[in-house]
């Protein structure tokens, strides 16, 4: 990546980083990046450069990326964060038309485990790729934390709803198989908006509550200014970072990044999403 660009991503990012460097706090980005299979012509390969420049000046500790399918692009994708991200998830098994979840955790933290679990329903354009969850465990410092990506079905028909919460359903056994004394943190593309009635299924079958967004953007995808997919009415939030109920841990700040290349055109057809927690580790002193 040139100097120049580089310099542009870190002004972007300064600001909103400059108050959270404390050795104490683990910050946590998601993204789903638009990366569709190379049978679809998206500009990838254009974009994947400064997605990566992105990723690299945020100053994120873990990074959950959705729609890394694009062959090419993950390649030059893994290569351009060498160095930044030392540690990141496998690829993982792929559906019967050779795609895979799309799901990437990258980590400057070791990870010390990995699992998948793939859901057993999907429909449409979603079948087509092995949807399910992307689990990893790292090494933060002298704890363990878990890492849980995953990106559900696309849709808003009833049929996609149903689709929706048995993925729900079948990631809550997933995550309640992780110890009760286990901080868990949960991101990627959710396909459901606050206001809708599945999401009070959603918190409560994960134990996870909607955090507070720094302003002033409360959206993250379905937005008029990109070329990428079409978008039809108000753009809206539909992906997220959760934080599993717990004492150990407090989701500190949560804000959506509006991303633009210097020619100010979209890198994807959503924004990046971005959340600061602080750890309480294996302290006496917990949270309320």
């Amino acid at each position: 990546m040139k100097s120049k660009e580089l310099f542009f991503f870190m002004i972007l990012f300064f600001l909103p980083l400059n108050a959270s460097t404390q050795t104490d706090t683990l910050k946590v980005m998601s993204w789903n990046v638009f990366l569709r299979p190379g049978i679809l012509s998206d500009g990838q390969m254009d974009r994947v450069s400064g997605i990566a420049g992105y990723l690299i000046c945020c100053g994120g500790d873990v990074v959950v990326l959705q729609e890394v399918f694009h062959k090419r692009a993950r390649k030059r994708l893994l290569q351009k964060l060498d160095g930044w991200y030392e540690y990141h998830t496998s690829i993982g098994p792929k559906s019967f038309f050779g795609v895979s979840s799309g799901v990437v955790i990258f980590s400057k933290h070791p990870i010390i485990e990995e699992k998948f679990v793939p859901y057993s329903k999907s429909k449409g354009a979603d079948g087509l790729a092995k949807k399910g969850v992307v689990l990893a465990k790292i090494r933060f410092g002298k704890q363990d934390v878990h890492i849980v990506g995953t990106h559900l079905q696309a849709g808003v028909s009833s049929k996609a709803k149903n689709v929706q919460k048995s993925q729900l359903t079948e990631l809550a056994n997933t995550v309640n198989l992780i110890g009760d004394s286990s901080i868990v943190i949960l991101a990627g593309d959710f396909n459901i908006t606050p206001d809708e009635k599945l999401f009070a299924y959603l918190s409560n079958s994960l134990e996870v509550d909607l955090p507070d967004l720094s302003p002033p953007l409360y959206a993250t995808a379905n937005f008029a200014d990109q070329d990428l997919f079409p978008a039809e009415g108000d753009p809206v939030w539909i992906d997220y970072i959760f934080l599993k109920q717990t004492k150990r841990a407090k989701q500190k700040s949560t804000w959506i990044k509006r991303l633009f290349s210097k020619n100010w055109d979209r890198f994807s057809d959503h924004d990046m999403i971005y959340s600061v927690f602080e750890m309480k580790g294996n302290s006496k002193e917990l949270y309320d």
